[in-house]
């Protein structure tokens, strides 16, 4: 029987993207003020350009992380502001090496090559983790916020010792 489950998750601002909209507004302000002083011929063309400019960079931070999984296979895809969508990553959970809640302090002093944050929150709290190593990142840390329907589909196709562990107290 074919698994194939989907899930998106919308990632909420932080107080890093609220200092972006600020600057960039303020960068937008500055440049409709000097074009206004210094080409005043073509400040309406400046304004409409720098309103849509600004409009434009504040909404590509308005992010949404998708999982789907398909028979042991977990593709993450970042969708920015509903008009573009790019994969990030895509692997097999038979090859998950250790899974589990995410705490930032025990995965603080680890190496690894790839650390892939596509949870809800940027800081990763109510996150699970799991660690790889993939053919293109090398050891990777993926930080992601499923939610049961995702857990349970993906718990079968882990090796055994891994399920145990994360799952442990469940």
């Amino acid at each position: 029987m074919d698994v194939f489950v989907e899930q998106i998750i919308k990632k909420k601002p932080s107080g890093i993207d609220f200092l972006i909209y600020l600057g960039i507004i303020l960068a937008g302000f500055i440049l409709i003020v000097a074009a206004m002083l210094f080409l005043p011929s073509l400040a309406l063309m400046v304004l409409v350009g720098v309103i849509f400019g600004v409009y434009y960079v504040i909404t590509m931070r308005d992010l949404e992380y998708e999982y789907s999984f398909t028979n042991g296979d977990l593709t993450v895809d970042k969708i920015i502001h509903r008009r573009s969508r790019k994969r990030l990553i895509s692997f097999d959970v038979h090859n998950v090496e250790e899974m589990g809640k995410y705490d930032p302090q025990k995965h603080a002093a680890r190496d690894y090559n790839k650390r892939l944050i596509v949870s809800q929150y940027p800081d990763g709290r109510d996150a699970w983790y799991m660690t790889f190593r993939h053919s293109k990142f090398g050891n990777t840390l993926f930080v992601f916020t499923p939610d049961e329907k995702v857990l349970n589909s993906v718990k079968p196709f882990l090796p055994r010792q891994v399920a145990v562990d994360a799952f442990r107290g469940n």
